[in-house]
């Protein structure tokens, strides 16, 4: 098989060609993603995270949301209770009753003529 034989004499192209071959020419982008590499592992995550919501979210809306109505309830008639008279109904309601707040308290009276010093009578 054929295969034709391309020579390059432009020294610029033969320059680039080095650079590319040494990687020269591709060090200052290396560098950029080197410098900033943080960035783009948190965009990178940042996205990853965004897709995978996106993706969540449309198979949770493919899934119809199952109601659950409740049956209704007949009308509910109660039954009628016999009332029970007891010794101890005032009781009960003395107690049902009974105010378990505490009062309002009483500023306790000054009196200016008290030293708490020991006093020494000769």
């Amino acid at each position: 098989m054929f295969s034709p034989k391309i020579e390059i004499n432009n020294p610029q192209a033969l320059e680039l060609i080095e650079k590319i071959k040494s990687g020269e020419l591709f060090l200052p982008i290396k560098n950029f993603f080197i410098r900033f590499k943080w960035i783009f592992i948190s965009v990178g995550v940042f996205i990853v995270l965004l897709i995978a919501f996106s993706i969540g979210k449309s198979i949770f809306q493919q899934n119809p949301d199952d109601l659950f109505i409740p049956p209704e309830i007949e009308n509910v008639q109660l039954s009628p209770t016999k009332t029970i008279k007891s010794d101890f109904d005032a009781l009960r309601t003395n107690i049902k009753t009974y105010n378990t707040e505490l009062p309002d308290p009483i500023m306790p009276p000054v009196d200016n003529k008290i030293d708490l010093e020991e006093t020494i009578i000769y």
